[in-house]
């Protein structure tokens, strides 16, 4: 198994982009980074302002998932702002093409956190609270990196959905979007799958 993960992992990394399909970097970053007690914030340009906004945020979200799932990382986690989604596409973190609507990513590679600012404070606190939540699960589940993973022999993958589901709702807490979606799946739905057959986001 662990010789399977290893192989989908460098195959990925190799064969991972097709020709003529690579990720186009018109613009050169200049990183600097800020430290806080539990996170390292890389920001580029005149958004010093930012990136402290990103780690007090970053720091009142992991005092509220530390209460819901007691998890401290061992290591700082380490968040990389880009200002704009344009900027964000140019990212060589991810090796996927991160189309519109995508908020941030966290890789499990080395368990790093990216987002772009859209111009609105409230998205943005959202934004973090859900990846670190992503954070936790990697931290937990997989040890922290990829490496951690293979080296510990870890088979366990949490679905998306969980994946996803457990992001969303210490982000968001219970509202009236999840209220409705549940309602439509009962009532409109033909029936509610049962666990072995839940797949997906």
């Amino acid at each position: 198994m662990k010789f399977v993960i290893i192989y989908l992992l460098l195959s990925q990394l190799i064969f991972g982009q097709n020709f003529g399909q690579n990720k186009v970097q018109y613009d050169t970053f200049d990183w600097e980074y800020i430290v806080s007690p539990n996170f390292n914030v890389y920001y580029y340009g005149d958004n010093h302002d930012l990136a402290i906004f990103t780690s007090k945020v970053a720091e009142e979200s992991l005092d509220q998932i530390g209460k819901h799932l007691r998890w401290r990382s061992s290591k700082p986690v380490k968040i990389i702002v880009y200002t704009s989604h344009n900027d964000f596409q140019q990212t060589n973190v991810i090796d996927s093409y991160m189309f519109e609507g995508i908020g941030g990513v966290t890789e499990l590679y080395k368990n790093r956190i990216v987002i772009p600012f859209d111009g609105s404070n409230l998205e943005f606190r959202h934004v973090i609270h859900h990846e670190l939540v992503h954070a936790f699960i990697n931290d937990s589940v997989y040890g922290g990196s990829v490496r951690e993973m293979v080296t510990s022999s870890i088979k366990v993958i949490i679905p998306g959905w969980m994946n996803e589901g457990l992001a969303e709702y210490l982000a968001s807490g219970w509202d009236a979007k999840s209220d409705m979606w549940m309602r439509d799946l009962a009532i409109n739905g033909d029936e509610l799958p049962d666990i072995h057959r839940l797949t997906g986001y």
